[in-house]
């Protein structure tokens, strides 16, 4: 059951695990409604914190109604933000609409790259300081043509496709959809998360594809490596179960990673969550439990999800996310939906407390939790929990309120001498706290095996953090 972790300047990193029934991890607030008189939606990795400009940056994609006719117009758009809520959609005068350049549109999906951005300060070129991944089908060309783009920009603004796109053709290594983690900071190259074309992909007798999740690296954002296989739908999904792509971010020492699984029944998803420790080889937090789900039916919500990665701001996590009210079809819809085939498209916002994406949860029966042998290096141990509300008004000792506590033992688990249960001061609130062993030095234990046992009641248990 250990999940993520955000490393905070010390040499081991938290753990978490999933939540029980009793914790929300969701707050929900429209960010960017309709543009264009349309659609406006997230598909890709579109949203960033500029720590440079101080600012939020959103590259969205916006649709003209009605769909899929020769007059449809489905853009890319830029909009920012000084506090992630309150979106402004700047005038670029960049493309023509309608026989205006009064908007903010940056260009056109189907030939146009500018999906998944990010962006790359430490690039010596100032010319591609950010960087672009997307789909190209230029409606004017052969699909010899078609393929994954990739653009380049000073300000994220002004775009310059790549002469050589499509950089990976479709075939083998792409069919279509394409996800970015950007700049692997662990292996130094870009990686890209690629759905694998034909014959790649498993198939149904005599029908599509199913959708799943490739992996390829690159070492200048143009050249990618083959594209291997990496999350398939296998015999514990249910039997109309895709992988519709993945969203990734690295998070200290791993990867987070933000799913859609797909029911191709109903034309419905959930987002789900797993981790990593190297951005190939995952595990699913809860294969059971969606970590974003579907609102009711007739909620803005209600038929499908696209995540955005993961931001780190404010001490807070925010993700951004495509919200869709209906099903994921053009044409039809399953009455087992119970949702239109095309509803209304908008961005959202979930937001959670940092190193909070699940947690350990005890009720009134003790819970226990022993961590692997690990060394350290540092004085202090902090740890982060959520207190229960009490039943009633009671103090910390008793039976009904919140406490958590700390040992730290050997490698066959005996408790070490002065940092034992009973040695550990209680503590009962909610936030981060320094553990105490009655004035014992923890950093005497530096640099030997030792695990950590913990002890806790009516409280979640999030992470821990040696720190010097």
């Amino acid at each position: 059951m250990l999940s993520v972790a955000r490393e905070m300047n010390c040499s081991e990193t938290a753990f978490l695990v999933w939540e029980d029934d009793g914790f929300r991890l969701r707050w929900f607030t429209p960010a960017v409604e309709v543009a264009l008189c349309g659609h406006a939606t997230l598909a890709s990795a579109h949203v960033l914190w500029d720590e440079g400009a101080k600012v939020f940056r959103m590259w969205y994609s916006a649709m003209s109604l009605p769909y899929d006719t020769p007059d449809t117009h489905y853009s890319v758009c830029y909009a920012e933000s000084d506090d992630g809520m309150h979106w402004v959609k700047p005038n670029l005068g960049l493309v023509e609409f309608q026989g205006s350049r009064d908007n903010n549109i940056l260009g056109f999906y189907k030939d146009y790259a500018p999906h998944n951005v990010i962006k790359t300060p430490y690039d010596p070129d100032p010319a591609r300081r950010y960087k672009a991944l997307g789909e190209v089908e230029p409606l004017d060309k052969p699909i010899t043509f078609h393929g994954a783009g990739v653009s380049f920009s000073p300000d994220g603004i002004r775009w310059t496709d790549c002469p050589h796109n499509p950089v990976v053709p479709k075939g083998p290594d792409f069919s279509d959809g394409s996800m970015i983690l950007g700049w692997d900071v662990r292996i130094k190259k870009y990686v890209a998360y690629y759905r694998p074309g034909r014959p790649q992909y498993p198939q149904w007798p005599g029908a599509d594809a199913i959708r799943t999740v490739g992996y390829s690296e690159s070492d200048d954002f143009i050249h990618w490596t083959p594209t291997r296989p990496m999350l398939v739908p296998d015999e514990k999904d249910r039997v109309d179960s895709q992988y519709h792509h993945i969203n990734v971010a690295q998070d200290g020492e791993f990867y987070i990673g933000l799913m859609p699984l797909m029911q191709t029944h109903e034309m419905t998803w959930d987002v789900y969550l797993l981790s990593s420790r190297n951005g190939f080889h995952w595990t699913w937090v809860d294969r059971n439990r969606p970590f974003l789900g579907r609102g009711e039916v007739g909620s803005y919500d209600a038929g499908y999800l696209s995540a955005s990665a993961p931001i780190v701001h404010d001490n807070l996590v925010w993700i951004y996310y495509g919200a869709y009210s209906g099903s994921h079809s053009y044409v039809s819809s399953n009455p087992a939906s119970g949702l239109e085939p095309l509803g209304r498209a908008t961005v959202a916002l979930a937001t959670l407390p940092v190193d909070r994406y699940v947690g350990l949860l005890a009720g009134p029966r003790p819970g226990f939790a022993t961590t692997r042998a690990l060394t350290f290096r540092g004085s202090r141990l902090m740890i982060d929990f959520d207190a229960s509300l009490p039943i009633n008004k009671v103090p910390p000792d008793h039976p009904a309120g919140a406490q958590v506590r700390v040992a730290v033992v050997d490698t066959q688990a005996d408790e070490i001498h002065g940092f034992g249960i009973a040695q550990c001061e209680p503590m009962s609130t909610s936030g981060v706290h320094e553990v105490s062993w009655g004035g014992a030095d923890l950093s005497q234990l530096q640099g030997q095996r030792i695990r950590l046992r913990f002890e806790w009641r009516h409280a979640a248990l999030y992470s821990f953090q040696f720190k010097e």
